[in-house]
């Protein structure tokens, strides 16, 4: 997705998006590519999976469904293509 994209559902400014975001690249959870004026993000599913594991082994989270996630994603988009 496009960072403006990432951004449009939420009440912050996207320079705030962008920082959160670049955090999450720091951190291997999303891959960002820019081509020509816009910056891409995607997920990176291994990463998250192993984030997920890690934050189990604290207990005070519950496992994180990427399959449901991915469906969540897939029937967002396809409500965006719509319009």
């Amino acid at each position: 997705m496009a960072v403006t994209d990432v951004a449009e559902p939420f009440e912050v400014s996207l320079a705030a998006i962008s920082k959160h975001l670049t955090i999450l690249a720091a951190a291997g959870l999303i891959s960002q590519e820019k081509r020509g004026r816009v910056k891409w993000c995607k997920l990176e599913p291994d990463a998250l999976r192993d984030a997920s594991i890690w934050m189990q082994s604290f207990g005070q989270f519950e496992a994180v469904n990427l399959d449901a996630f991915e469906q969540f994603l897939e029937t967002l988009l396809s409500s965006d293509d719509k319009g």
